[in-house]
């Protein structure tokens, strides 16, 4: 009996951290998603009317612009889990995540996969050219509710983000993190700029996200060969895209720095390699945003605006003349 309780807790150690790692390679792209439909939750990425009008059938609609507040600021976790909870979303399910705009799809796959999502599947296919599936497994998508059904209680993979000061810190040590820079080179140099600053983080390494994904289609990509690998790019919506095209796309062991460029160029103390200043008499470029629909109803009520507004001038003009 003595040597049974080691023997025994050896064993739960093992299967404990088998469904740990099989959690954490349940990340991946696929083009072939014909079997899958059927068995695995649907999520279309793309604006909610797009989504609504033809998708694949029954398809949860979260449009990225979801998770975003102003200027891009990433919601919270708690805010986010609200969100998937209206989406019709459980933690447990296997997730099918599909879109048009590769870097809006792999953005919501990354949340989800980032928010405790059990399984999460990417189709490379796009809607616009029928998702690879059957004519008969396509039709409208469904749209949020006001309330959460169910309750989304995923467990945050915290191993995967690092966060501003952990990263500050981590890069004054004697073996900081790679970094890889997912924005254009022009932005890594400073030359174009979509913050407070330009530039990049120190010692990072230039490897733009449409370099990356061309190099992932052809089966030529090499990152380096080394722990502790930390991506980002401009924002949050780039980085969480940039770090799914890389941890799902390519299997790559990699973490992400979430708030991206524009969160670290915003803190002066912080220190950052080839550094540049818009200058004054010209706009920062914007950061890029996933897709906003437009309202109808918003428009239509400006114009009736309009319209009763001028009604109302040619009538007050009219009994100004006859009462001349």
């Amino acid at each position: 009996m003595r040597g049974f309780f080691p023997i025994l807790f050896t064993m739960l150690w093992m299967v404990l951290a088998g469904n740990s790692q099989a959690s954490e390679v349940a990340f991946g792209y696929t083009d072939h998603a014909s079997n899958l439909i059927g068995s695995v939750t649907v999520v279309d990425a793309r604006a909610e009317d797009a989504c609504l009008h033809y998708t694949v059938r029954g398809a949860h609609c979260l449009p990225a612009a979801d998770f975003l507040g102003p200027h891009g600021r990433l919601a919270s976790f708690r805010e986010i889990y609200w969100l998937l909870g209206t989406a019709g979303l459980s933690e447990q399910a296997h997730v099918l995540v599909v879109g048009d705009d590769p870097t809006e799809r792999d953005f919501v796959a990354g949340m989800l996969y980032l928010c405790g999502q059990r399984k999460v599947s990417i189709l490379t296919i796009p809607i616009a050219r029928g998702a690879g599936l059957e004519q008969t497994q396509m039709g409208q998508g469904t749209g949020r509710g006001m309330t959460r059904n169910p309750i989304y209680l995923g467990v945050v993979r915290e191993g995967r983000i690092v966060l501003r000061d952990e990263l500050a810190q981590a890069l004054t040590t004697n073996h900081p993190p790679l970094l890889l820079d997912g924005r254009s080179d022009d932005e890594y140099w400073g030359a174009r700029i979509r913050a407070m600053r330009g530039g990049h983080l120190p010692g990072a390494q230039s490897l733009p996200m449409f370099k990356a994904r061309q190099q992932i289609a052809k089966n030529t990509l090499q990152l380096p060969l080394r722990d502790g690998l930390v991506v980002y790019a401009n924002d949050p919506f780039e980085s969480v895209a940039y770090f799914t095209l890389l941890r799902a796309g390519a299997g790559a062991e990699v973490r992400v720095f979430q708030d991206g460029w524009v969160d670290w160029a915003n803190h002066p103390a912080l220190p950052m390699d080839s550094v540049t200043y818009p200058n004054a008499l010209l706009s920062v470029a914007p950061a890029r945003q996933p897709e906003k629909q437009t309202n109808p109803g918003q428009i239509a009520l400006i114009l009736g605006g309009i319209s009763m507004l001028t009604a109302f001038s040619a009538g007050f003009f009219y009994l100004g003349k006859r009462r001349s």
